[in-house]
């Protein structure tokens, strides 16, 4: 099993070459309004779930274009 900093790193790394910069802003918007509805109380695994389901439609729509 490799370690999280580099599991973060590669995946890091990968999302900045596969997406998009309107993605990424708005990937990181529904995440910040996610703090905010929840009054800065919402679980990492939460906004991990709500990044993974936007990555997920992301991935979908790259597809479609294709």
């Amino acid at each position: 099993m490799i370690n999280e900093e580099v599991e973060r790193r590669v995946a890091g790394y990968y999302m900045g070459l596969k997406m998009s910069e309107n993605q990424f802003i708005e990937l990181e918007g529904a995440l910040l309004d996610a703090i905010w509805q929840s009054d800065e109380q919402i679980s990492d695994d939460e906004l991990v779930k709500i990044g993974v389901k936007l990555i997920n439609r992301f991935l979908e729509e790259d597809e479609e274009e294709v």
